[in-house]
């Protein structure tokens, strides 16, 4: 076990992330903070899904094997414009990749050596994963209109950063669970 702040956002900046998303401002105030709620409830219940499936004996490397999800590890930092990636997600595939560069740097900017970092990860890709296979998609459960015209909607497009919150509490939940909290986790 190593001491640790778990490095994903908690359930208190989880409004914040929010705020980060394109669309933030074409949500009404009223519905932001049920939104946040909800996703954050999302994540958790899948955490618990996967805690009583799993336990907290496996690693998120062999859990994702074991779902059906491919793991393939680049030895790359990769930064799009100014956007450092730690992994990606083809969904079509059911194949993660892990860009171990970046998230080395993640890693040790979060005083965390790279087997943790990995495994915290993959634990927040899992999530997306479950998203696409199981769960749907946590960005489509609220929408807003891509382009409003006076009182004229056109299209509706989901909050991405829905998905995002919903990882972050997956991660958060899994290791509390596993007895890891926000003070440790499984190597």
């Amino acid at each position: 076990m190593i001491q640790f702040s778990l490095p994903f956002p908690s359930k208190q900046l989880a409004h914040q992330e929010l705020t980060y998303d394109p669309c933030y401002s074409k949500i009404p105030i009223k519905d932001r903070q049920p939104i946040v709620e909800s996703a954050w409830e999302k994540g958790e219940q899948a955490a618990l899904m996967t805690y009583e499936k799993y336990g907290g004996s496996y690693g998120f490397n062999e859990i994702a094997v074991k779902s059906g999800l491919t793991v393939k590890m680049k030895n790359a930092d990769y930064i799009v414009g100014n956007q450092r990636y730690f992994s990606d997600y083809i969904s079509g595939r059911n194949l993660l990749i892990l860009y171990l560069g970046s998230i080395q740097k993640w890693a040790e900017s979060n005083s965390l050596d790279l087997p943790t970092a990995v495994n915290m990860i993959i634990s927040h890709e899992y999530f997306h994963f479950l998203e696409w296979t199981s769960l749907g998609l946590t960005s489509r459960e609220y929408t807003v209109p891509m382009l409003t015209i006076g009182k004229l909607k056109l299209g509706k497009t989901g909050i991405r950063a829905l998905s995002e919150i919903g990882a972050h509490a997956f991660a958060h939940t899994y290791f509390h669970l596993a007895g890891c909290g926000d003070k440790e986790v499984m190597e």
